[in-house]
């Protein structure tokens, strides 16, 4: 009987150590993609602020001096570059996850083996 308890332990043992590696994959992706919507936000507000400057000058002067634009722009401009960089890493992040989850293994932990008894 003892043989029979051991193999049920570690089949349980095995199955319960897959599920929390799942959950915790599940968890990071969820996280990155929380970070994801964020910085998507902050690139939103910084395009509004390019569109706002830009409707202004066309606004005062009737129309838009691209030099001029530039230097009102710049911060912005480079923190859409920045904030790209950002989303294009955290989304190679997730794939490298999602990547590792399907290289795993997957055993089916209740099948039944050939010394338990119910094999018999």
């Amino acid at each position: 009987m003892a043989p029979a308890f051991d193999n049920l332990f570690n089949k349980v043992k095995t199955a319960t150590k897959q599920a929390a590696n799942s959950t915790a994959r599940q968890a990071k992706i969820a996280k990155l993609k929380m970070n994801l919507m964020t910085i998507q936000t902050e690139k939103s507000r910084h395009l509004q602020t390019v569109g706002i400057r830009a409707y202004d000058m066309h606004n005062k002067i009737q129309k838009l001096d691209g030099d001029s634009l530039l230097d009102q722009v710049r911060d912005e401009l480079g923190q859409l570059a920045r904030i790209d960089t950002k989303i294009a890493d955290i989304n190679a992040e997730i794939a490298q996850i999602q990547a590792s989850a399907t290289a795993v293994e997957v055993e089916d932990v209740t099948e039944e083996d050939e010394d338990s008894p119910a094999a018999e």
